[in-house]
């Protein structure tokens, strides 16, 4: 880029000599004849303003007075019940009646006479309403300072009054004006007369002026403002073309080396763009490929990216320093408006600090179980306030689900199973809020259920115990008759054991039947009557064992009934059910052996009564006992052997009486002992009754 200098200005003297020479006769000529035009009317205005506008003056202060004299009334009235008051504003209207009066005298002395009349007019009515007022003071007074009494009297005087200086002060006022006015016709004509004198002479030195300015300046002046626009537009390759030597045609060269010294700056400044856009920043311009101050601008063009550069790499690099969580280093303090720079990385790093601590510290409470902890929003703005608030709100929201769940189960605990976790529970949280009312609802119906079972077992405990009890008096009543009957049984096996003594004798003595004949009767007598008493016990013993077999078929009844209840009473009556297991098979055994000892008695019966029927018989056929000794000898055998075969079915019905006696011997500690089970287990139910009667269902 070439340097262009300035071309040296030429000795000889140019326009500017001839063009000041010329502007200044104008101009003094001019000056001549405004100066003469302005003193005439200054000395017109300069006087003293009409005596019109003060009595218009005064006049707008009397009207203000007047007003504040009225004023003054309504504060006696307002404020007369106190006396102070009522002195210190009395006092203040006789003193605004006073400054009226003085200033309505002021305004009497106009020169108006419609003014004077209307003052006069004024005063009058003005004595008069001091007058009232005086009246309407003394009559307030007397009416206890009732303010209504008091501003009777003089109620609406003050109106025609205030009308009168209403019109006072508007007539004052357009006499004012009409003075004012006719002094300022006057300055305007003596104006008019002097400007008419100053644009004459102006306008013969501006016709003058014109013509030789037109030629000598205005063409060129006007080339050269065009390039001027040009280059203050923007447009640097504007042409000028000037012939000449004088001030405007140097002014025309210089425009022109400015164009080219501003268009090897802009094409520096575009390539600096160009390669700065392009992603190099280090690059620079020439400063000294400019000259003076042109050099200067870019120097510190450049010195001014470069600070700007190293203030935007120097913030970028805190800035990734702050991302990734490092806030130990400042940035540097910046003069002036960078400040703002410094300023906003240190309000980052210390929101940056204060949000993390905010964190940590709402995390930490968190950890210790304490959700009560708040941060404090209003120190942050915008996604900082929302974080905070957010965090807030997650350890409000922690706070508030976990208290209900410890209030369901402290309920629980207390046992209250009506407790409930109400609200809208979202998440995790409306998974335990499902969970803990799913929790207390199936408790509350388990316990429900385990009461109501616990009811039924106590019910069925008792009718156990109850059934139990009679049983075993039953029982132990069984137990006697089987004693009786093994007394019995003892007895008819005696008597059995005789009976087959007896046949065997007979059949001895009747195989000598043939010497004792004689005797036979008598034999035959007694053996009668044996016959009769066996036939008898076998009877018995037939009753008796019938006997045992209803108890055994009712024994066999309640430990039937004692496996249903135990079976209902579940793990608590397993004990129970065995033992009743054991009654029912002992009560079947007792059953199927009385009917053994039943048929076996049956037999012995039917054959004691064949017996009977023999011995009937030989008792008739004693006759032929003798022909019929060898007949009566194997008849005799077969007594023997049936009183034999009698003999040992009678000795296992003794035998079946003792086992019968033992089991129910057995029975009866067996029904002594369900019964202690059935009363253990009542009182079990009891306190099972007992401890879930604690829980609290609806």
């Amino acid at each position: 880029m070439r340097n262009v200098s300035p071309s040296p200005p030429s000795s000889t003297r140019g326009i500017q000599f001839k063009l000041i020479g010329a502007s200044a006769l104008g101009v003094l000529l001019l000056v001549v004849s405004a100066l003469a035009g302005l003193a005439s009317a200054w000395f017109d205005l300069g006087a003293a303003m009409p005596d019109s506008y003060a009595v218009s003056r005064d006049a707008e202060k009397l009207q203000r007075e007047f007003r504040l004299q009225v004023q003054e009334w309504k504060n006696v009235l307002l404020r007369g019940s106190d006396d102070a008051l009522r002195e210190k504003h009395a006092a203040a209207l006789a003193d605004e009646g006073r400054r009226v009066r003085e200033l309505a005298a002021v305004v009497a002395q106009a020169e108006d006479p419609k003014t004077r009349e209307l003052v006069a007019a004024f005063l009058v009515d003005q004595q008069a309403l001091e007058r009232d007022y005086q009246a309407a003071l003394a009559t307030f007074i007397a009416a206890g300072y009732d303010p209504a009494a008091g501003d009777a009297p003089v109620r609406g005087r003050d109106r025609p009054l205030a009308q009168a200086l209403d019109a006072l002060a508007t007539h004052t006022g357009q006499v004012a004006e009409a003075a004012i006015a006719a002094r300022s016709q006057h300055a305007r004509e003596l104006l008019v007369t002097s400007a008419a004198v100053t644009v004459v002479a102006a306008i013969g030195l501006l016709l003058a002026l014109s013509w030789w300015l037109r030629r000598a300046v205005v063409r060129p002046v006007v080339a050269v403002e065009a390039a001027a626009r040009a280059v203050a537009a923007g447009d640097l390759d504007h042409q000028v073309q000037v012939i000449g030597n004088d001030e405007v045609a140097r002014l025309a060269r210089a425009m022109r080396a400015v164009q080219e010294t501003l268009r090897g700056v802009l094409g520096a400044q575009a390539e600096m763009a160009r390669t700065h856009e392009a992603g190099q920043i280090s690059h620079r311009m020439d400063a000294e490929a400019f000259p003076g101050a042109y050099g200067r601008m870019v120097a510190d063009c450049n010195a001014l990216v470069a600070a700007h550069i190293q203030v935007k790499m120097r913030a970028v690099s805190l800035m990734a320093r702050y991302a990734v969580g490092d806030l130990s280093e400042d940035m540097e303090r910046l003069p002036g408006e960078k400040r703002v720079i410094t300023e906003a990385l240190d309000t980052v790093k210390s929101n940056l600090g204060a949000i993390n601590a905010e964190i940590r510290q709402l995390a930490a409470a968190a950890a210790e179980g304490d959700f009560s902890q708040r941060g404090d929003v209003a120190r942050y703005q915008y996604d900082f306030r929302e974080m905070v608030l957010g965090l807030n709100q997650l350890m409000q929201v922690t706070e508030g689900n976990l208290g209900q769940v410890s209030a369901v189960l402290r309920s629980i605990a207390d046992g209250d199973l009506r407790a409930r976790m109400d609200g809208d529970f979202k998440g995790v949280f409306a998974r335990i809020a499902g969970d803990a009312n799913t929790t207390a609802a199936q408790l509350a119906t388990i316990v429900a259920d385990i009461q109501q079972v616990a009811g039924g077992v106590r019910e069925a405990a008792m009718e156990i115990a109850s059934g139990n009890s009679d049983l075993s008096q039953r029982t132990e009543q069984q137990a006697a008759n089987l004693e009786e009957t093994a007394a019995s049984m003892e007895e008819l096996t005696s008597t059995v054991r005789q009976n087959a003594e007896h046949a065997r004798t007979a059949n001895e003595l009747a195989r000598s039947a043939a010497g004792v004949a004689s005797q036979g009767g008598d034999v035959v007598g007694q053996v009668v009557e044996t016959m009769g008493g066996i036939e008898t016990s076998s009877r018995r013993i037939a009753e008796i064992i019938s006997v045992i077999d209803g108890i055994a078929f009712q024994t066999n009844i309640l430990a039937l009934n004692a496996a249903v209840e135990a079976a209902r009473a579940g793990d608590q009556g397993r004990g129970f059910a065995v033992v009743a297991s054991e009654v029912r098979t002992l009560a079947q055994r007792s059953a199927a052996a009385a009917k053994e000892i039943k048929g076996l008695i049956d037999e012995s019966v039917e054959k004691v009564a064949d017996g009977s029927a023999l011995v009937r018989q030989a008792g008739n056929t004693m006759g032929e006992i003798v022909a019929s000794v060898q007949r009566v000898t194997d008849i005799m055998a077969d007594i023997s052997a049936a009183s034999q075969e009698q003999s040992a079915g009678i000795e296992q019905v003794n035998q079946t009486v003792v086992q019968m006696d033992g089991a129910t011997q057995q029975n009866a500690a067996l029904v002594e002992e369900a019964s202690a089970a059935a009363r253990s287990m009542e009182q079990q139910a009891a306190r099972l009754v007992e401890s879930v009667g604690v829980f609290t269902l609806a």
